[in-house]
This record gives C-alpha cells, structure tokens and sequence, in this order.
C-alpha cells in the first residue's frame, strides 16, 4: 500500500524536518543565548534527528537498529552513534575502558588545545605569517605560509571535534552502559586518501547520519554513485551554512534588539562542495592504469596523506575562516589549560 509510504514521508518533509530546523531559532530567542559556541552546540541533535528521520522514513537505517523497538530508541536517542553487535543484534555493553578510555583522550586533547592556544595567543589564527591576497587569480593560496595557516587551524578543528565527542562517548557509555563508535580517527595526519578521510575518519557521527539520511535512499531510487556523493557534500555544505545561520542570528528589537556581525553565505557550501568533486574523480581514478602504476609504488602512508591533504588545503580557510573571524574558536577554548601574558 503507497499510502502506508506516502504519509510518513510526506509528513516528515512538511512537518519534522522543518520544525526541527527552526527549533534551534526558537530556543536562542526564548532563552536569550548569545554564546555562539552554545549555539552551535544546540544545533546537532536536531541535526541528527532530521538525518535519523530522513533514513527512517526511507528505510535505509542500520539494519540492525530496526530489529526491536529497543534498538531502534536507543539509536536514535543517543547523541554519540552506538555500536552493535552483529551476531546478536544487541547494542555492545560498555567496559570500564569503554568509558575511561575516551575520558582519558578527552583530557590528553584538551591539553594539547592549550598549547595550540596558547600559541594563538600570541600569533592570532596565522602563525606562519599573514599572506596578501594579491596578484593575478588565486595564486596566493599555494602561499607556503597561507599553507601552514590553514593546516594549524584545520588541526585545532579536528582536535576540538575529537575533544567534545570523546567527552560525549565517555558521558554516553556511563550513563547507558552501552560501548559507542569512535567519531574521529586522526584525519589530518593519518589519511591515505579523499573517501578515507570523509569516510572513515572524520566526523563518522554527521557521516553515518548523511549516508543514512542522503546517500543510501538516492542509491535506493537508482541514482549513481557518483551523484549520490555529490548529492551528499552538497546536503553537508547546507548543513555548515544553517549552523552559521543559527550561530549569527539577530532578534529582538529596540532597545531589546541582538545583533550578531554578518556572515557569508555560500563558502562553506563551495567547499564541500569541491570535495565532493575531489571524491568523484576519486571514483573515476580508481582502476584507471595510472591508479594501478601508481599503487605499485607502494608510496608510503605519510606521502598519501600529504597528497590527501594537499588536495584541499589550499581552499581550507573556506571553511575555518568564518569560525576565526566570529570568535567560535576563542569560545572554544574555555576550560583549556592555557599559557596567556597577564598585564598588571
């Protein structure tokens, strides 16, 4: 019956997913939360509830999570994805490092931020130097300064994404006593290439729930795999661009009236939008004789991620650059042991 189809998924278009949407606009105005770090954290779940609903209601969930009413609650409650056992279909029981583990990490890296903040302290968010965007196109992006700019603040982005899920995973495992996949898997250093890094090192929270939620119901309705991805970048760059949305929204009036500084629209869509670009090439590449010339090189892991990172860092600053310039990443290292200069 199309009916018994047609109804969830129409009702999950018009009314869940909007509503969830402006939710995160409705909460800052009632609430009068003007930390934009709070903001953006009240962003996820209801991000994870709009792709957790999208696979719902086009049936491209985790098998296993709809085995039993019990499964399917808990992973779609639980803000940190749960790991399942595949023989018994049961969520794994968290061990003592299960939780002490990630608890430990959650510090190791908290530390590690102090430093990196500490060094901003100092130098701002370019280290290496400050490049003028000058001269003919965009040649001043293959700057070696502009380079290593965009990997140190590229870094502290993945250190804090490995910080607040590691907390999370620890928080999630005691309180549940259910074991949780771990979300990142040191991207920046450690890639061998474009689909390794989106697909299984970064972020695996946003990308479990874009597979479900975009990939997986295109390739359900015949589309390739190609657009699929592509489809899915562009899904992840609108994701960015509604969390600047939320992070710089203005309300009130009068006296009364909240004004955030403007940001830009489009470059963090752009951005994701190239690699999805950098992940279809990827797939034409693959099996290509140059591909095969190439793996017979057998070219050490540090080289590959150099190429991998390589591939995008020129272009990076698209997406670290309106975090920086609306202070999320100063907001972001409250509670990190820093080294500042105290002026008596």
């Amino acid at each position: 019956d199309n009916s018994s189809v047609l109804f969830p998924t129409s009702s999950g278009y018009a009314f869940v997913v909007p509503c969830v949407c402006w939710f995160p606009f409705y909460a800052i105005e009632l609430l009068d939360i003007r930390n934009k770090c709070f903001r953006m954290n009240l962003c996820f779940t209801p991000l994870l509830v709009i792709f957790r609903c999208l696979a719902a209601m086009h049936g491209t969930s985790p098998p296993v999570v709809e085995t039993t009413f019990n499964n399917y609650c808990l992973y779609n409650t639980s803000v940190i994805e749960l790991e399942f056992d595949e023989k018994s279909g049961k969520p794994v029981k968290a061990t003592y490092n299960d939780v002490v583990g990630p608890a430990k990490e959650f510090i190791k890296l908290l530390c590690l931020l102090g430093v990196l903040y500490s060094i901003v302290e100092i130098t701002g968010y370019a280290p290496f130097g400050t490049v003028e965007k000058t001269g003919e196109g965009m040649t001043w992006v293959f700057h070696p300064k502009h380079l290593a700019n965009n990997f140190f603040v590229a870094y502290i982005t993945q250190l804090n994404l490995a910080a607040s899920t590691s907390g999370a995973a620890s928080t999630v495992s005691l309180l549940l006593g259910k074991k949780t996949k771990k979300v990142t898997n040191n991207a920046m250093l450690e890639s061998t290439s474009v689909s390794d890094f989106w697909g299984r090192r970064w972020n695996q929270l946003v990308h479990g729930a874009l597979k479900g939620g975009v990939f997986k119901p295109l390739r359900k309705h015949n589309f390739s795999k190609e657009i699929s991805a592509t489809a899915t970048f562009l899904a992840s760059g609108l994701i960015h661009e509604y969390v600047l949305a939320v992070m710089c929204h203005s309300y009130g009036s009068g006296d009364d009236y909240f004004h955030h500084e403007k940001h830009y629209y489009g470059v963090h869509l752009a951005f994701f939008l190239y690699n999805g670009i950098l992940i279809v090439l990827e797939y034409a590449f693959i099996g290509t004789v140059l591909h095969k010339k190439i793996s017979e090189l057998s070219l050490p892991s540090p080289v590959l991620t150099c190429m991998v990172i390589g591939s995008a860092l020129p272009i990076a600053h698209w997406f670290t650059e309106e975090y920086v310039r609306h202070h999320i990443y100063d907001g972001l290292k409250v509670g990190c042991p820093m080294i500042v200069t105290i002026n008596y």
